[in-house]
């Protein structure tokens, strides 16, 4: 049989056998479960939010004061969401009005009211706001409560002046005020802090996903490599097939099921964040927004997420798999691809470091390291979702990365050639130099 033929029939076994584990089907189930529960996630704690309007009480003793505090709070309690011009229905607080203070505090007791705010003049003019609740003097309601009773205070402090308080709010209105690049030749608007926190989570939630199909599934092909190698099963597969063919199978095979796993994931996060308008509006009664991919999220940046996750799956496994052929005991496993699981980790740590800010993602450092083969699948994507890696960067990585496989694929199917037949044996770093050298 031709290369390409066995090496197709050992990746359709090895997925056949992975993809029909309890294990794996259960992982995945949760995993989509999980991922559902996460994008519907505002919607179950708007439906478990839903609650009447906590409704505040308000006693006015001052009979001086020209506009009304109850208007007043009502406003400050309930601001409109953003992108409405109207507070929201139903309201968040309800204000109303008492005209006896301590049948008001009665009323707070038995629980007619959550809370009754007392508005006095104090001996120097100024007015005085007591809260009477039994919630916390640091609760929501109580901060909220105090941020509004400022604007009555400062609308009476406005009174007292006899300055008109239209007036004050066109002397204080904002200037006109723009952010530029310093590059001219740069003419996309600068992203505010919501677009650029938005495009850090993206580039770190992408870089968690390649980072965890290489340790997990590269771990996976190892072990694979070694209970077949333990079990003897090696010397009669290795009558059918060549170790260049196996290799390329177990590789292509265990791949497939990774991607399987995270096509599911990447599927369910995809229908959530459709049918969350929808969702939305059937349960909370409430207008199903328009659907839009978030903030930074755009067409080529899912193409490198799939190149760049695909290539440095394939640049680690042949690794992986190629490590674990040197040693026939699953407790040696660890040991011989501790250098991949460091390397990677520490592109890793990296990569999202510079992408969340907390490195510098425009050093030399960092773009040398992000041309590396096997750091660059964990780096590039950061600095492709920021803006700053320039198209030639991409290009280079992309290419290095698949003339590394090339190089990885060779080094590896050597190594492998003779390790698969080494039972009960420990090759030192001579050892494995010369099977890197002669392949036996």
């Amino acid at each position: 049989m031709s290369t390409l033929t066995n090496s197709i029939a050992i990746a359709r076994r090895e997925y056949v056998v992975r993809a029909r584990t309890r294990s794996f089907v259960i992982g995945t189930a949760l995993l989509v479960f999980g991922v559902a529960v996460i994008g519907f996630l505002p919607v179950i704690v708007s439906y478990f939010d839903r609650a009447e309007s906590e409704r505040i009480a308000v006693y006015v003793g001052p009979t001086d004061l020209t506009s009304d505090p109850v208007t007043t709070l009502s406003v400050a309690l309930n601001p409109p969401a953003k992108g409405q011009t109207a507070t929201a229905d139903p309201l968040d607080f309800t204000v109303s009005k008492v005209d006896d203070l301590a049948a008001g505090r009665q009323d707070v007791v038995a629980g007619e009211y959550s809370a009754l705010l007392g508005i006095e003049r104090a001996a120097g003019g100024q007015l005085r706001f007591t809260l009477f609740t039994d919630d916390m003097a640091t609760g929501r309601t109580a901060q909220m409560v105090r941020q509004a009773a400022t604007q009555v205070a400062g609308n009476d402090r406005l009174d007292q002046l006899g300055i008109d308080a239209v007036d004050l709010a066109a002397l204080n209105a904002p200037v006109d005020f723009d952010v530029a690049w310093p590059d001219p030749a740069k003419t996309e608007p600068i992203k505010d802090t919501v677009a650029t926190v938005s495009q850090d989570m993206l580039a770190f939630g992408m870089t968690i996903l390649i980072f965890m199909i290489i340790i997990m599934y590269g771990n996976w092909i190892a072990m694979s490599v070694v209970e077949e190698k333990s079990s003897r099963v090696m010397e009669v597969v290795l009558n059918a097939a060549t170790p260049f063919q196996l290799l390329t199978g177990k590789v292509f095979g265990v791949g497939a099921v990774a991607f399987t796993q995270h096509a599911a994931i990447v599927v369910a996060g995809g229908l959530t964040l459709l049918l969350q308008g929808p969702v939305a509006s059937a349960i909370l009664g409430e207008a199903g927004t328009a659907t839009a991919l978030p903030e930074g999220l755009t067409m080529e940046l899912l193409l490198l997420f799939v190149v760049y996750g695909v290539l440095g799956f394939l640049g680690y496994a042949v690794l992986y798999a190629a490590a674990a052929s040197l040693v026939s005991r699953t407790e040696d496993v660890n040991m011989v691809v501790m250098p991949m699981t460091l390397v990677s980790t520490g592109g890793y740590l990296i990569g999202i470091y510079a992408a969340m800010g907390l490195l510098d993602i425009r050093a030399g450092w960092i773009l040398v390291l992000s041309q590396v083969p096997l750091l660059s699948p964990f780096m590039m994507l950061g600095r492709i979702s920021t803006g700053v890696a320039a198209p030639w960067e991409i290009v280079l990585s992309v290419a290095l990365l698949v003339v590394f496989i090339g190089g990885a694929l060779w080094l590896a199917a050597r190594v492998y050639a003779a390790g698969v037949l080494l039972y009960g044996q420990r090759p030192g770093i001579r050892a494995v130099l010369r099977l890197v050298r002669t392949g036996m």
